[in-house]
């Protein structure tokens, strides 16, 4: 398919969740504020998707969450909804991708989870002060966009 220079008017979603344990289930797309659902999808063959083509002025996290059957745990996958293509993969890592601010989202967690690893033998007030700064940095980094407020308000204990 041919680039043909226009943006996409709203957003989609291409997720993909392949632990078997997901067919069948859904996927809530919940408000970060108050963690209450605002749409769901079905998992089919390990795909599911969201949409809509309302112009997103102003873009905005929300939290894609999966349920899991076994364990009980929260699989959660912060997203930024802006206008365009954007991939979503929930599974024993998450990840985001296909637009600005989803690869700025991706970065940050990414950076958390090398920090989480670095931490080991360390001490709690070394890795609490250590982490505080990661936080100001990406918040810094995104001073001007939906993560920087995402992680000003989701790790506000933290700062």
């Amino acid at each position: 398919m041919a680039c043909t220079g226009h943006q996409i008017k709203g957003y989609e979603i291409n997720g993909s969740a392949p632990l078997p344990e997901f067919e069948g289930k859904m996927v809530y797309m919940k408000d970060v504020s108050n963690g209450q659902p605002v749409d769901s999808a079905e998992i089919i063959h390990g795909k599911f998707d969201f949409s809509d083509t309302v112009t997103i002025v102003s873009p905005v996290v929300k939290v894609l969450s999966i349920r899991a059957n076994k364990s009980g745990l929260e699989y959660r996958l912060p997203v930024v909804i802006e206008n365009g293509s954007i991939q979503a993969y929930i599974s024993d890592v998450v990840c985001t991708g296909g637009t600005m601010l989803n690869e700025r989202m991706q970065d940050f967690l990414m950076a958390v989870d090398e920090y989480s690893t670095a931490c080991e033998n360390k001490q709690t007030e070394q890795i609490k002060s250590g982490f505080a700064d990661l936080l100001k940095k990406y918040i810094e980094i995104n001073d001007d966009n939906a993560v920087g407020e995402y992680i000003r308000t989701a790790y506000r204990s933290s700062l």
